[in-house]
């Protein structure tokens, strides 16, 4: 839908999600646009970004391992020549990054993001360290780090510590040399003026608007500010081990994401880290290890201090470090046994084995990841709900449906992303939850189509069989059958519903609405017992504004007072589902209203009131009628509370 509207000519630089929080980095959403204007609006072109940026991740990865290793001491042939490869295959293979990859989310962006910048970023350091050029080509190298890290934060909240790991980058290099150079602060100067340059947009964005910067970290960060310190610090803890343990042993079962209790990493890519960080961390003195070592542990914070989410996806900035670690590990071991084997044929036996043993591996790898996505996960039977198949399913049928044909859904929300994408934004359709209320027109004007999904809720197509009679099952596609439970249920033009209330009412709030109806099924209740209520309404106009029904208990009553407030429900029409603002000249609209009688009430007789009031201010509405009393309420009924129902 983001993507919609940047083709539409909009231009965001922050965008709402689903929820209607300004809280979604755009640049994910920009690209899907332009896999659009390739493949059309569909949900492939949401993927194929994904996977896109995925396959690029590859090379990038290659080219910041080549960078990084080729800064690595002298006697690290080996590594430094066939590890930037190894790094690329890794991850080319690896199962953590192809379900990301494929997933359809902005954080794939991160890894790629990342290895650009480092490549940038330390291509520059050694240039200005004496491993190369020196000069303006180590200059050119920090402003395309500044471009790189100012466009990452475009991507993906995670993204956010990238500039922390810039800092540790120029940290490792001083530290190579002793000291800190006065060309560091200016490199470090550009890197930062031209990050600030490109994030100019969005930062001014969030000046303007400061929620939007931290609502989404503050609504998942771990750590609570009114908690104890040993409560913050143990939960931080558990994090941290929740986050490892996500790596190597699996700890996410949710199957929407991931094979459940599949670890992100294999035993071989898990054993090859292990070793790697190990090497790495006995390297420390070297700054590119002390640099890969920082990197996984900055880029992995984000899945420390996060909860209610997938640890792979918060810590996927992590993935190039990990690769790179893995690379070390698969060849600083070969670069040991060559130190100390003298003889020739010892050396090339040993790099055989070696050799022979990593190609077995990422073998094993690159099978493993084939089956437990393509084969285990692809057959989990739960996917078709996690991934919306039958929303979009519906969005596809309201589609094709005539323009000027009346289409209501229950007890989906047309305003769902998935069903208002596939079904070209169509504006025209309304949707009702079909377990508490009920919609339809009084008199068909033209041709009247519900799709309901009785999976769900079998009572509304129950409800219109009886109360438009006239109507008829309509045999949908095949290829519709197959993605989906839902049914169709036509009704012709001209048809009048067959619909009476138990019992008459009459109140009209002035020409917006009216109370043709109700139902009361017991008119004597015993304290702590549920009270139903179904309200019968005529819409007489289109109404912009969105208003909430009260029915309230009031009592005890001598006929001439209410008296106090017992019991309420206070809600917009059909629990919400059906808006005021949504309702149309000549529909009839049957919404359930409940609610409990306290268990301390005093016996008599109570009075059962209605009405309503503006939803933002609570201003009630004027409405007339004979059942009217003051203060704008209708009189519904009045019922008796004693022991056991009796009065």
């Amino acid at each position: 839908m983001d993507a919609l509207r940047v083709l539409s000519g909009e231009r965001p630089v922050f965008f709402y999600d689903y929820a209607g929080q300004h809280r979604v980095e755009p640049l994910f959403s920009y690209l899907v646009a332009l896999c659009f204007l390739v493949v059309g609006p569909s949900t492939l072109g949401i993927h194929l970004a994904a996977a896109l940026v995925g396959i690029l991740t590859v090379p990038a990865v290659y080219v910041a391992a080549d960078v990084l290793l080729a800064a690595t001491s002298g006697s690290d042939r080996i590594l430094k020549r066939w590890g930037p490869l190894v790094a690329a295959l890794m991850v080319a293979v690896s199962y953590w990054h192809l379900t990301w990859s494929r997933y359809g989310v902005r954080a794939i962006l991160v890894p790629l993001f990342a290895s650009l910048v480092v490549a940038t970023l330390w291509s520059g350091l050694r240039r200005s360290t004496g491993d190369g050029e020196r000069g303006w080509v180590s200059r050119w190298s920090f402003v395309l780090c500044g471009v790189t890290l100012g466009a990452s934060l475009y991507t993906y909240q995670a993204a956010r510590l990238l500039p922390v790991l810039v800092i540790a980058g120029f940290g490792c290099a001083a530290w190579r040399r002793g000291r800190v150079m006065w060309d560091d602060l200016t490199n470090l100067l550009i890197v930062g003026l031209v990050a600030l340059l490109i994030f100019a947009p969005l930062g001014i964005y969030f000046i303007r608007h400061p929620e939007t910067f931290s609502a989404r970290v503050e609504e998942v960060l771990v750590i609570e500010e009114g908690q104890a310190v040993e409560a913050n610090v143990s939960t931080v803890w558990q994090q941290t081990k929740e986050t490892v343990l996500s790596f190597l042993v699996g700890t996410d079962q949710a199957p929407y994401r991931t094979l459940p209790g599949r670890p992100s990493l294999n035993p071989v890519f898990s054993a090859l880290l292990m070793l790697g960080i190990g090497l790495g961390w006995s390297r420390l003195k070297g700054p590119v290890y002390a640099f890969l070592v920082a990197w996984l542990i900055l880029l992995s914070v984000p899945a420390v201090l996060a909860g209610h989410g997938s640890a792979a996806k918060r810590a996927i900035g992590a993935l190039p470090a990990v690769a790179t670690l893995v690379s070390v590990g698969s060849f600083v071991p070969l670069e040991v046994f060559h130190r100390f084997l003298q003889d020739g044929w010892r050396r090339s036996l040993v790099a055989a084995i070696w050799t022979t043993a990593l190609a077995v591996a990422f073998g094993y790898a690159g099978w493993a990841t084939y089956r437990d996505y393509f084969v285990d996960w692809a057959s989990l039977p739960s996917l078709k709900t996690h991934f919306e198949v039958e929303r979009a399913a519906i969005g596809d049928y309201v589609r094709e449906l005539p323009s000027d044909e009346r289409v209501y859904i229950s007890p989906e929300v047309p305003s769902h992303p998935v069903i208002r994408f596939h079904s070209g934004r169509r504006d025209d359709v309304q949707g009702y939850n079909g377990r508490v209320c009920f919609v339809l027109p009084e008199r068909s004007e033209t041709s009247t189509t519900y799709v309901i999904d009785p999976g769900q809720e079998q009572r509304s197509l129950d409800l219109l069989r009886s109360a438009m009679p006239a109507g008829y099952l309509v045999d949908i596609p095949e290829s519709y059958a197959e993605r989906g439970s839902f049914v169709v249920y036509r009704i012709p033009s001209g048809s009048r519903a067959a619909l009476s209330a138990g019992r008459a009412a009459s109140a009209r709030w002035g020409d917006r609405m009216e109370l043709f109806g109700f139902d009361i099924a017991e008119e004597s209740f015993a304290p702590g017992e549920k009270v139903s209520v179904t309200l019968y309404y005529r819409a007489l106009r289109n109404m912009d504004q969105r208003y909430t029904a009260f029915v309230h208990l009031r009592g005890p009553t001598d006929g001439s007072t209410f008296g106090p407030l017992q019991a309420q429900n206070d809600s917009e029409p059909c629990h919400g589902f059906f808006a005021t603002s949504s309702w149309a000249p000549g529909e009839i609209i049957v919404d359930e209203i409940e609610f409990m009688i306290p268990g301390d009430v005093a016996f008599g007789k109570y009075a059962l009131i209605t009405g309503f009031y503006e939803t933002g201010t609570g201003q009630r509405l004027a409405v007339n009628g004979p059942s009217v009393t003051e203060h704008d309420v209708v009189w519904l009924a009045d019922i008796e509370i004693g022991a056991d129902g009796r009065p």
